[in-house]
């Protein structure tokens, strides 16, 4: 009884110690905020996220959303898949019903910037 307590215990700590991947909002860039909420309830979710060359997102997660490409340019994108570039189009616009996680680096010479619009329900 008491070895099956302790192996219950020793396997049961890592799958408790497991990181918390944040939200949109809650992961920045080297410990700065990359996004600002403009608008909050308890349905939707809308604000901007900024990239300066060389800045990008660390690891975080999104439920449901809409973005809109403020300002165009190429991003490094890190995700369960791997390792990939993508160029965003100045007016583009997409949907996503949502990512496990993924990290952005701004690879460009031009600040990227999204409007996103997140579903909470």
């Amino acid at each position: 009884m008491k070895t099956t307590l302790f192996l219950f215990f020793l396997f049961s700590f890592p799958a408790m110690a497991q990181e918390k991947i944040p939200d949109t909002i809650e992961a920045g860039w080297m410990g700065k905020a990359v996004c600002e909420v403009l608008y909050e309830d308890e349905k939707i979710r809308t604000g901007t996220c900024t990239y300066p060359p060389g800045v990008g997102q660390d690891r975080h997660r999104h439920g449901p959303y809409f973005t809109y490409v403020i300002s165009g340019g190429t991003l490094r994108v890190t995700n369960e898949k791997g390792t990939f570039e993508s160029t965003s189009i100045t007016g583009n616009s997409g949907k996503s019903n949502g990512t496990k996680w993924h990290e952005l680096l701004n690879i460009g010479d031009n600040t990227v910037k999204f409007l996103f619009i997140e579903q909470k329900y």
